[in-house]
């Protein structure tokens, strides 16, 4: 596994309220992502914002590995210097955030959020080839492992599979850990206590190279065998959380 990048990222993971379709949610949570892309803020002290969208075309491959198909997702991403930075700029602290913020409990993005600062860990990374499809897989801890243990595991895993004839199908793989570093700001923005979890992503040019990489023999193994040993095979007794899914990313913010 590479070294840590030389940025950090924030992540937020969110559901939709039983009361609202999930494309509904969607386009709210579009819409949000526009209002903080606006900010002076946001625009001062991001380098990247993304809002990232489930789509279907990667699901037979996700159930053919052990998972179940992902409930409604949406994920917001965001990219700065550095934690130190964030911090200096008081950018959680700043009020047209927080009212933003608070006006989307109308439609519940805080209310069943996990969001957090996030370390990440990369195996591939060429960023001279475009992306055309991505993976997003969000890996609730297994309550027989502390996190450590769990991202430890998640890491070797991803070795493993980093190691395979695959690499030059995809464009980015990446081990997005949770860090505390931020917590008690979101916590005063009105989200909730983080849920222990990890996030991978997995970028490819084309939809054919990722189903090629689904298909290969060996990562389809190891998948398989990691999926099912660390508890997250859809037919086990009492299958810890997973949403993985192929996804759509609407960038509101990019300084590349």
């Amino acid at each position: 596994m590479s070294s840590l990048t030389k940025r950090t990222r924030f992540i937020g993971i969110h559901k939709p309220p039983l009361n609202l379709s999930r494309e509904e949610f969607e386009r709210k949570a579009s819409a949000l992502g526009d209002a903080i892309a606006a900010l002076p803020i946001a625009q001062n002290n991001l380098l990247k914002l993304d809002i990232i969208f489930q789509n279907t075309l990667m699901d037979e491959h996700m159930k053919g590995v052990g998972l179940s198909i992902a409930a409604p997702t949406v994920v917001m991403s965001a990219e700065y210097e550095s934690l130190d930075h964030l911090q200096r700029a008081r950018v959680l602290k700043d009020p047209a955030l927080k009212k933003l913020l608070t006006e989307s409990d109308d439609f519940g993005f805080r209310k069943h959020a996990t969001a957090f600062a996030a370390d990440v860990y990369s195996a591939v990374d060429a960023p001279d080839i475009t992306a055309g499809l991505h993976v997003i897989c969000v890996y609730s801890c297994p309550p027989q492992f502390s996190a450590d243990v769990f991202g430890q595991k998640m890491k070797e895993l991803m070795e493993n599979i980093a190691s395979q004839s695959i690499r030059d199908k995809l464009s980015h793989y990446s081990l997005w850990l949770q860090n505390d570093a931020v917590d008690k700001h979101l916590q005063a923005l009105g989200y909730p206590a983080p849920k222990p979890l990890l996030v991978v992503r997995a970028d490819s040019e084309h939809l054919d190279h990722m189903k090629e990489i689904f298909e290969h023999s060996d990562v389809s193994r190891l998948l398989k065998e990691g999926i099912r040993d660390l508890g997250f095979h859809r037919d086990s007794d009492n299958p810890t959380e997973a949403h993985c899914f192929s996804a759509d990313i609407a960038t509101k913010i990019s300084k590349y």
